[in-house]
């Protein structure tokens, strides 16, 4: 299982690179990258775009593949595809995680692995949900890649989804951390405050309800 951490973005509305979005001491990235260890993933591919200098200087990236997407600008099936042409042909299946996801953590990750593992030979995409609500990161058959390769760079990566729906396998999650990303500060405001207050809870502190959607 491969995760294609997409971290390419402009980060218009957010002011900042949303992959060096810091959570007490761990960016963005950082966050990513340690969820996919924890959960036993094989070497993540990060594609960079804009920001990619800041990136690079910030977070150590040794450890991974990391591919630069010339057309970020065009969105995110351009990096997707960036880094489906890293992926490694002995790979079976992918998982799509957008960077700025930050409160996920491989509790997050293992429904959709043991979902994938169980599969039915015509099941080929699961995604995590909460409250009936799609979220991320999205696991893909290697089978798929080559459609997604095939697909215009300004095409949403959704559209080789909503044609496969008798290929999808809704994973049903109870936080709704899967729905969580950032696109402005006070989409970072919200994430950091659930991040401290899951932070608080693990060590017996706050025992508050999820917040969140």
């Amino acid at each position: 299982m491969v995760p294609i951490i997409l971290a390419a973005g402009a980060s218009t509305r957010m002011g900042a690179p949303k992959a060096l979005c810091d959570f007490d001491g761990r960016s963005c990235l950082q966050l990513a990258l340690g969820t996919c260890r924890e959960a036993g993933l094989a070497r993540p591919i990060v594609v960079l775009g804009f920001w990619a200098a800041e990136i690079r200087a910030r977070v150590r990236v040794e450890a991974v593949t990391v591919r630069l997407n010339d057309l970020a600008h065009h969105g995110q099936t351009s990096s997707l595809q960036v880094g489906l042409q890293a992926l490694p042909a002995r790979a079976q299946a992918f998982l799509l995680y957008p960077v700025d996801f930050p409160l996920l953590t491989a509790e997050d990750l293992r429904p959709l692995l043991a979902a994938w593992r169980t599969r039915r030979h015509y099941q080929r995409i699961f995604i995590p949900s909460h409250a009936q609500r799609r979220g991320h990161p999205v696991l893909f058959d290697a089978t798929l890649r080559g459609t997604f390769l095939a697909l215009d760079v300004a095409a949403p990566a959704r559209t080789v989804v909503d044609a496969r729906a008798d290929e999808i396998v809704y994973v049903e999650h109870d936080t709704p951390y899967v729905l969580m990303d950032m696109d402005t500060p006070e989409d970072y405001a919200r994430c950091l405050t659930e991040f401290r207050l899951r932070t608080m809870r693990a060590h017996g502190g706050d025992r508050r309800p999820l917040g969140g959607e």
